[in-house]
């Protein structure tokens, strides 16, 4: 009996916004995604040719959509409710008509499979009712996982519980208290992203693309002081005025705007917690992360890997090991072969002719 080759593919924070050009023709400049062309090439070389009898399951791990970057003509835009969701889903769906055409027909194949975990981008599939919309264009045996997603040894989570202005509060994903209806429970992180970044993104559009952010403000107060004094200020003024709101749709205590204040100076480590998950676990082999848009595969014991998949977003970065701007259409290949477990590895996407490469990002 012949065996079907079986492998997944992890691939995280994507950013689909609400298309290339707003309705006047003009560039979006909330827009994060521009490679739909590459992905929808990516989901062809995988479900064809040499994989077509294969079973294929894509795993989106987070950040997949960013329903907190849509339309600047939304009042509280940081405020989302059931129907907010889904309007700005559905301006997601309308923006990326190929690639969710793409997915459906690519889940429509025998042994083809996607599967959904949330990142703090995309936190509106907590409703089921996005998860049914969802479903509607990508086809109805897609998945979700909410929190994490565990097979075969291998852990799959976002990221982004580690970091303290992203952390979801897990007993409590909605407020209701004194609200007409219930309201997700942002994190600190989100507020911050859709009252500062986002206003500051208007002259600089590429403000939220520089790693790591902390060092990109002392650049701006070394090179272009006027416009780095102007950012320090709004952020402080950000940092204060978030203490006296009192709004029964945000959640922002003192106490996590201060841990967020003393952790701001670092910039998020996943390695340490993908560590410590894989040594106090004797069941997983393999953590895979997306989140900080860091590819990175690390080797911490014999039987113990780390695997971040980075981003298809380019990223300018200021570290001296990966100084520059780059875009790395990074994902995780996991194969399943003869021996006891699967076999995980880092890849770029190349595209159709080269299809993609194996990295050894520390």
């Amino acid at each position: 009996m012949d065996v079907v080759p079986k492998i997944k593919l992890v691939v995280s924070d994507f950013h689909l916004g609400a298309g290339h050009r707003n309705r006047d023709g003009s560039v979006n400049i909330l827009e994060d995604f521009f490679h739909d062309r590459e992905f929808i090439e990516f989901l062809q070389y995988f479900s064809s040719g040499v994989h077509e009898n294969s079973e294929v399951e894509l795993i989106l791990n987070g950040d997949f959509f960013n329903l907190l970057m849509i339309d600047y003509d939304e009042t509280d835009a940081d405020v989302l409710t059931e129907l907010v969701v889904l309007r700005r889903m559905k301006k997601i769906m309308d923006g990326h008509k190929a690639t969710m055409n793409a997915l459906k027909y690519f889940q429509s194949l025998s042994g083809k499979s996607l599967t959904f975990v949330m990142g703090n981008h995309d936190p509106g599939i907590l409703f089921p009712s996005v998860q049914e919309f969802i479903r509607r264009f990508t086809g109805e045996a897609t998945r979700f996982f909410l929190e994490s997603y565990e097979f075969d040894g291998i852990y799959v989570e976002h990221g982004n519980q580690y970091e303290e202005a992203n952390r979801f509060d897990r007993e409590k994903y909605f407020l209701t208290k004194d609200l007409p209806e219930p309201v997700l429970n942002q994190p600190w992180g989100t507020v911050f992203l859709v009252h500062v970044i986002n206003d500051i993104k208007r002259r600089k559009p590429h403000f939220d693309k520089v790693l790591p952010f902390v060092d990109y403000i002392k650049w701006l107060l070394v090179y272009d002081f006027r416009f780095g004094i102007r950012v320090v200020a709004q952020i402080l003024k950000f940092f204060f005025s978030s203490q006296f709101r009192n709004d029964p749709r945000r959640n922002m205590s003192f106490r996590q705007t201060l841990k967020v204040f003393l952790e701001a100076p670092v910039f998020p480590d996943l390695d340490e917690w993908a560590e410590k998950i894989l040594m106090t676990r004797e069941d997983i082999h393999t953590v895979i992360f997306g989140h900080n848009h860091r590819p990175t595969f690390r080797r911490f014991a014999p039987g113990k890997e780390y695997v971040n998949t980075g981003t298809w977003n380019q990223m300018t970065h200021l570290e001296v090991d990966r100084l520059g701007a780059r875009l790395d259409c990074t994902f995780a290949f996991i194969e399943y072969t003869s021996a006891r477990n699967p076999q995980v590895s880092l890849k770029i996407w190349k595209g159709r002719r080269k299809t993609h490469q194996e990295v050894d990002v520390a």
